[in-house]
C-alpha cells in the first residue's frame, strides 16, 4: 500500500456495463485514489447531480482489472460542444478482479505485510558462517506459526523470500525474508469483517511495538476471481489499496529491544494473548479507540492527548472494575431525596443543571479511580512515579482545569513539559492496565518495563 500508482483504462458502473469512459486512476497513500474520467457516467439530463456509486469497474491499459468501492463524484464538468469530464473518489482500490456488487466482495483469506512485522517477530531462514576464505549463507524458509483467533478466524505468520538474484556478471546476491500476517475463516467472509479483524490485529501490533503500526501490503485470494488454465483451476491474488495518513513516516527502524513486547517474549503463549485480546474487544473497545488514537494521532495538541489518556483510563476502571457507591437501586433513593431537597424557588435551569450533575453522583471520582489502580499496579508504578499522592494530585487538577478552564486551578494544573511528563505517566499506567487484559502477569509486565531500554533510558 505504500506504492503510488497510475493506470490509464476504461471505466464503467456495473449497472450500466455498455456506457464506458476513459480516464486515468492515480493512487497515493496520502491522497488516496482519484480517478478522472474525461466523459461522464451520467446522461445529459442528470448533469447537475452528483452521483455517489458503490462500485466503479475498470480496465487498464495493460489488462489489470480493477474495482473501485464506495466512490463518491468530486467534480462534473459539463463542456459544450466539446467532451464534459469527471472526478471520482475512491475510498478502496481492489487491483486484479472485478466486483459486480457489494455482497460480492468476499474473500478466501488476506494477508498482510505491517511495518516492523519483521522486526517483532524476528525470525530468520538465514544461517551465516565465515572463516578465512569463506563465506556460507544458507537459507531455509521458516515454518509458518498458527494460532485462532476466535470460532471462525485463524491467524498464520508467514514467511516469503525473494532471489537470489543471479547475473553474468556476479558481483552481488540478494535473499530477502519479509514476514506476513495471514488471516483465514472457516469460509468465505466480506470484506468488511476482515477490515474489522485487521483493524484489532494492528492494535495489539501496536501496543507490543509501542509505535503505529501500517499495512505496507494486503492481498486477498477470492472465488471472484477464479480462473481456469489448462484444465486447472487457481485464484490470482488481489491486491488491496487504501488511504493512510502519516504511512511515509513509517519506515523508521524500531530494533526489538524498544518494543514493549516481541513475538519471541510471547511465543509459547501467542494463541493466548491473542484470543484475549479479541475477547475483550466489546468491553474495551473505547479504551482501544481512545488509547491509539493518542498514537495514530501525532498533531494532536498535548493537551488533547492527555484529556484522551485521562478519559480512557476513567473508561477502563469504569468498565473493568465498576466504581459506584451504592448500587443503583440504593442510589435511586438517594437521589431522589437530594433532588427533593433543592429550594422550590431555585431557577429552572439551576435545578436542571443540578439535577444532571447527581445523577453521576454514585459514580467514583477520578481521584478515587486513579486510587484503586495504583493500589493493584503500585509495585511497578513506583519506578515511574516517585510520590504517588502529589501524582493524583496534579493529574486531577490538570484534568478539572482543561476541561472547565477555572483561572483558580490554572497554578495547580501541569502545563509545558510537566504536562508532557504526567502524559508519559499516564500512557504507562494504561500499557500496565492493557497488559493485564492480555494476560500478562504483574511479575511479567514488571519485567517488560525493566528490560525496555527506551523506558530505561526515558527520564519520565
Amino acid at each position: 500500500m505504500i506504492e503510488k500508482f497510475e493506470y490509464k483504462g476504461i471505466w464503467w458502473l456495473p449497472n450500466k456495463p455498455n456506457k464506458q469512459v476513459s480516464g486515468t486512476l492515480t493512487f497515493t497513500p496520502e491522497k488516496g485514489a482519484i480517478l478522472e474520467l474525461i466523459g461522464s457516467f451520467k446522461d445529459l439530463k442528470d448533469m447537475d447531480k452528483m452521483l455517489s456509486p458503490d462500485i466503479i469497474l475498470g480496465v487498464s491499459s495493460s489488462g489489470k482489472d480493477i474495482t473501485l468501492y464506495r466512490c463518491f463524484e468530486t467534480q462534473s464538468n459539463l463542456n459544450l460542444p466539446s467532451l464534459s469530464t469527471s472526478s471520482f473518489y475512491a475510498n478502496i482500490v481492489f487491483v486484479g478482479a472485478h466486483f459486480q456488487k457489494n455482497e460480492n466482495i468476499r474473500f478466501r483469506k488476506l494477508s498482510i505485510y505491517y511495518s516492523n512485522l519483521d522486526e517483532w517477530v524476528n525470525i530468520t531462514g538465514f544461517k551465516i558462517g565465515y572463516d578465512e576464505k569463506e563465506v556460507t549463507i544458507k537459507y531455509n524458509l521458516p515454518e509458518p506459526i498458527q494460532a485462532r483467533i476466535d470460532d471462525n478466524f485463524k491467524l498464520f505468520i508467514d514467511f516469503r523470500v525473494k532471489g537470489p538474484t543471479h547475473s553474468i556478471v556476479q558481483k552481488e546476491a540478494t535473499i530477502k525474508q519479509s514476514t506476513y500476517i495471514r488471516i483465514e475463516p472457516l469460509e468465505e467472509k466480506s470484506f468488511d469483517e476482515y477490515m474489522n479483524v485487521l483493524y484489532h490485529i494492528q492494535n495489539f501490533l501496536t501496543l507490543g511495538i509501542t509505535k503505529p503500526v501500517y499495512p505496507l501490503v494486503i492481498e486477498g485470494i477470492t472465488a471472484a476471481n477464479k480462473k481456469i488454465l489448462n484444465g486447472k483451476t487457481y485464484y490470482p491474488s488481489v491486491k488491496v489499496f487504501y488511504k493512510v495518513s502519516d504511512i511515509s513516516k513509517t519506515c523508521e527502524l524500531l530494533l526489538p529491544f524498544y518494543m514493549l513486547f516481541t513475538f519471541s517474549y510471547i511465543s509459547d503463549k501467542f494463541e493466548f494473548f491473542l484470543r484475549n485480546w479479541f475477547k475483550k474487544v466489546d468491553l474495551l473497545k473505547p479504551v482501544y479507540d481512545l488509547y491509539f488514537g493518542t498514537l495514530y494521532n501525532p498533531r494532536m495538541y498535548l493537551e488533547h492527548r492527555f484529556l484522551s489518556l485521562i478519559q480512557a483510563i476513567e473508561s477502563y476502571h469504569q468498565r473493568t472494575y465498576g466504581g459506584k457507591y451504592l448500587s443503583d437501586e440504593d442510589y435511586k433513593e438517594v437521589y431522589n431525596a437530594l433532588v427533593n431537597a433543592i429550594p422550590s424557588d431555585v431557577r429552572n435551569d439551576l435545578r436542571d443543571r443540578l439535577k444532571r450533575y447527581l445523577k453521576y453522583g454514585n459514580e467514583f471520582s477520578l481521584r478515587k479511580r486513579l486510587e484503586e489502580i495504583f493500589d493493584k499496579y503500585r509495585e511497578i508504578l513506583n519506578v515511574f512515579i516517585e510520590k504517588e499522592s502529589v501524582f493524583i494530585d496534579k493529574v486531577v487538577n490538570t484534568r478539572h482545569y482543561l476541561t472547565h478552564y477555572d483561572e483558580k486551578l490554572k497554578e495547580q494544573a501541569a502545563n509545558g513539559e510537566e504536562l508532557y511528563n504526567l502524559t508519559q505517566k499516564l500512557k504507562i499506567l494504561l500499557e500496565i492496565c492493557l497488559l493485564t487484559e492480555l494476560g500478562f502477569s504483574l511479575d511479567e509486565i514488571k519485567r517488560l518495563f525493566s528490560e525496555n531500554r527506551r523506558y530505561k533510558m526515558a527520564s519520565i
